[in-house]
Parts: C-alpha cells; structure tokens; sequence
C-alpha cells in the first residue's frame, strides 16, 4: 500500500509539472507576441485565395506617401445582403492595413444617424453631389413595407482630393444574390483603382479628337470629367494642327465622327499608331438619329462619307454598312393619346443591350452595355493580328442593309422571334498587334522631304486599339430645357443606368494602366449559394446535428474525464 508521504510527494510532483507546464505555455505566447511585432505572416487557406492581394495592389499600398482615409457609409440597420458587403469591405481594408504600410485608415458612417426628415434630404443632396449613389430598398418592418436609403458607396480622400467608390455594382439582368456577390468580387479592384488614381503624380495624357464632327463638349462631359481625375485630358481639333500633334498624347479617343477625314488627317493618325500610340474608335458607319424619327415618323440611312475604310482594314477591321437589331433591346419613349396624353414605353429594337460574356479585364461583370443604331462589325486579315471580340448583340439578332428605311410604326407592330435568326453580332473589338503604315510606299520623296509630313516611320512597335460601332455608347444625354446633364449611360426618360460609363473607363486603363490593376477585374470566388430545396426537407436534421450532439458530446466528454481522473488519483 501507498504511504501517505509518497502519496503526498506524486501530488506535488504532479502540481510541479503543471506548473512548470503553464509557465512554459505563458513564456511561449509572450514570445510569439514579441516576435510578431518584427516579423508578420497572414496566411489564406482558402480554396480561390479571396483574401489574396495582388502584387500591383501590393506595391500601391508600400508607396503610399500619406494617409488614405475611406468613408464608407454602410452603418446602421441594414438589410443582410448589405451587411455582408459591409463585411467583406472591412475585410479588404484590413488585408490592404496588414501590408507592410499603415497609411490606410476608415471608418464606417451611417448617414441618417439622429437626423429628421428636413436634414436627411439635405444630407441626401450633398452625398449625390459628391457622387454617391443611393438605393432605395422596400423592406419589411414591425409586419409594414417602408422605403429605406442606403447609400452603398465610400468616399476615398488622400491629401486634398477625393472620390467616390460605388462598392454594389448593380447589373441589369442579374439576380441580386449575383449582383452581391459581384460586388464583393470587385471590391479589391474599386478600392485600389481609386486610391492609384488620387496618388497617381505622373498622368497619362488623352487627346479628344474633333474637327470632323465628333460629339461635342457637352456631349461627352461626364466622361471628359471623369477621366480628368486620373488622367491629362484635352480636346483636339485635328485639321488645324501639323503632324506630330499627337505625338505627346498616349491615347485618342475618336467619338462619332460624321465627315470626311483628308488623307494628311489620315496620316497624322498613321503615324500617332506607328508610333505606339493608342485609339479608342467610337464610330457610325451609317447615319439614322432618332430625332429624325420624331421629327418625320420615318428615315432612311445614309452612309457618312469617313474616307477611313483602308485604315480599318489595315487594323483588321470592318464596319459593315448595316444596323444590327435585337430582340434584347432598350425601350423608346413614345406619346399616347388614350385619355390624358402620357408617355409609354416600347420595345425598339434598333437599341441592343449588349451582355458582357466574355471574362476579358474591360467588361468583365460589367452592367449591360445601351448601344443606339449600330452597324455590325468583322474582324479581317492577318493573324498576326490579335483580336478580341468584347461586346456582341444577343443570339437573337438580325440586321437591316444599307439603304434601309426605318419607320416609328415599327414600334406599334409585335416582335416575330423567327426573324431574329442572324445569331450574335460583334459590337466591340479589341486588336493587339504591331502594324504597318497605311502610308507605305505612298507619299512621294519630295513631299517627305517637304517637312509637311514630319519624320515617316514605316512600322510600329506594337500598340492596342479598341473599336465599337457605336458613337452613341459615350454620349450623355442633355435636357434643352433644363440646361441639364446627365451621368453617362443614364437614360433618364427610363430612368435606367446602363454600364456604358463604367466600359469607356475600363477600356481607357486597359490600354493605358501599365501596373496590372486592371487584370483584378478578372478575379473570381465561387460563389456558393444554399440548396433551398435540401434546407427546407433536412431543417430537424441539422437542428439536431448543430445544437443537440454537440451537447451530448460535452456531457460524453465530462463523464470521461471525471473517470479518467478519479482512477488516477485512486491510484
């Protein structure tokens, strides 16, 4: 038998241990904290690596030379799609705080925080100034449906500029589960998109082209605004200036140009390709306005004599002389007389809505794309050439020749499904490639030697364009009456916003960002819904898996260990 001192000496042994345990378990977490004020390592375990910055986001967050401050107005009551935007906002400003640099800082508001109804539509205004957008919800409270604003966006400021971050990405067609998730998907590319353009020093410069009746400044103000914040923007009137004008632009933009451009013209673009130089063509091959409509009730198109088919082809382009039309398509406002006049909305199928499918950086999960009267367009030539096809029509399509007659009665008549059976329609092209001068062998020595036409370069040394066959697609709409402007790709007779802003500003940085952010538009997390059907016949099943094992695993586990325990100390 066990004497009581060795009973005695094995229990202060035991306690010995322990606490030698203990005091080792306390020095072990004391280093750790020491040790990971010097050294720091995240880790994600994740299958998509969602919480995995990019390098490009990386390298802006260690250059940042002051504080970013993020105000994001999700704060409150808010419904659970919200809340979880709200989340997965925090989440990301995290990881961008947990890369090497402290010179991030947020903070979420909640706008209508004890405030009554004069102040919240003040607040309301002054938020929409700054370009925050509002949703208005229709939720459920105390058993009654009231509206609520929630303003899903952030304002961005870094020194003495700010932006706007709008952080839901809503999309026409798309459910808003997909939508949420979407947004989440996005949220690295909007937030680091922004903060490099507050921070950008050295701005690219972007040539508005005119002199062949392009849209207007007032046509293209929201656009113009928008790139002015990250880039040097300017309007050019091509005709009036020498050759080599273009040469200190890195980018053109050709907005809807309705008359004929003369061979020097021609040369000047020649020669701002060869050299490198990017082209964004917003172009119509065939002139059918629905003012025109209104006016008369009916049209016919006319070709627009551009004098730049040989130009196209060399870049492995044709705009064919049609108008696509499409059974997916964008409504036009017409007056009804039946009793009070009003205006009535009908399906015009001369304005496709483009659903982005391709996975490419520019429209990738991008809202539908408006497009107004456009001609279809075929990708021709070498194959040296790279093309890729970013927007079609729907598989629903069809066109209309040149010449075609076009009347407003057209509206009053049902859609035949069976004649829409030409298949998709490409409506946007991006070529990548080195090209050779239009002008090769053409000019004459004398007239080289001239100076007129500068310094010939015959080949380039590779360069990007993008071509859509719309001039349409970046012209804010304008009321006359109000002497008002609207934001670009807002139809404000439909009171719809289409995602032709957001498409001009991705197709800008893809072809002028050379730090790979744009390529984070192309991330993407699973998104795993729930079976619905499975968690309405198996709700007891999990019940009893999540709330009652658990329990009687405890009450296992606590009889064990008293067992356990009391035969040892028997012993």
């Amino acid at each position: 038998m066990v004497s009581k001192k060795n009973k005695m000496n094995t229990i202060k042994k035991i306690k010995s241990q322990s606490l030698t345990r203990f005091l080792l378990l306390i020095a072990i977490i004391v280093f750790i904290n020491i040790f990971s004020q010097y050294y720091f390592k995240r880790f994600d375990l994740t299958e998509d690596n969602r919480y995995s910055l990019s390098n490009s986001t990386k390298e802006i967050i260690k250059s940042l030379e002051d504080v970013v401050y993020v105000k994001i107005y999700l704060e409150g009551d808010l419904p659970a799609g919200f809340r979880k935007l709200k989340e997965s906002t925090k989440e990301m400003l995290d990881e961008m705080i947990a890369v090497e640099n402290k010179n991030i800082e947020y903070q979420f508001i909640n706008p209508f925080e004890s405030v009554n109804l004069k102040e919240k539509d003040e607040i309301i205004r002054q938020l929409s100034i700054k370009g925050l957008e509002a949703v208005n919800l229709e939720v459920m409270e105390d058993n009654r449906k009231i509206q609520k604003i929630i303003f899903p966006s952030a304002l961005i400021s870094y020194r003495n500029h700010e932006l706007p971050l709008k952080l839901l990405k809503q999309q026409i067609g798309v459910s808003s589960q997909q939508q949420l998730h979407n947004s989440i998907v996005g949220l690295e590319f909007g937030i680091i998109s922004t903060i490099k353009k507050l921070t950008t020093v050295d701005r690219k410069n972007i040539a508005f082209i005119s002199g062949h009746g392009e849209l207007n400044k007032d046509e293209t103000i929201d656009i113009f605004n928008t790139l002015s914040h990250q880039y040097n923007v300017k309007r050019i009137n091509l005709p009036k200036y020498k050759v080599g004008i273009l040469d200190k632009f890195d980018l053109i933009i050709i907005a809807k140009p309705d008359s004929t451009f003369s061979e020097l013209e021609k040369y000047k673009i020649d020669q701002f390709v060869v050299k490198g130089g990017k082209v964004i063509w917003f172009v119509d091959k065939l002139l059918a306005e629905i003012d025109s409509l209104a006016r008369t009730g009916v049209t016919s198109t006319l070709d627009y004599p551009l004098n730049l088919n040989d130009m196209f082809f060399k870049y492995g382009i044709r705009f064919n002389n049609n108008l696509v039309q499409d059974i997916n398509c964008h409504l036009i406002p017409v007056m009804t007389t039946k009793g009070q006049p009003q205006r009535d909305f009908r399906p015009w199928t001369f304005y496709p809505i483009a659903f982005p499918t391709s996975e490419h950086p520019i429209v990738n999960n991008l809202n539908a794309i408006w497009f107004r009267f456009a001609n279809s367009i075929d990708t021709i030539g070498s194959n040296k050439i790279k093309k890729t096809v970013l927007l079609q029509s729907s598989d629903k399509s069809k066109y209309v020749n040149h010449i075609a007659r076009i009347s407003l009665q057209q509206i009053n008549e049902p859609i035949n499904p069976n004649l829409f059976y030409k298949g998709p329609q490409t409506l946007a092209v991006l070529v990548e490639g080195k090209f050779t001068s239009l002008f090769k062998n053409r000019i004459p020595r004398k007239l080289l030697e001239s100076g007129q036409y500068g310094e010939f370069v015959e080949k380039d040394k590779g360069t990007k364009m993008i071509f859509v066959s719309d001039g349409d697609i970046i012209r804010n709409q304008i009321s006359r009456v109000k002497e008002e402007k609207y934001p670009l790709g807002y139809d404000r007779f439909a009171n719809q916003t289409f995602g032709n802003k957001n498409f001009a500003l991705n197709a800008v940085d893809y072809l002028l960002d050379g730090s790979g952010i744009i390529n984070l538009r192309t991330k993407q997390f699973k998104l795993r819904i729930l079976n619905k059907t499975k968690i309405k016949e198996q709700k007891l099943k999990w019940q009893i898996i999540n709330l009652v094992l658990p329990i009687i695993f405890l009450i296992f586990f606590g009889l064990i260990y008293n067992i356990l325990k009391k035969r040892r100390y028997t012993k």
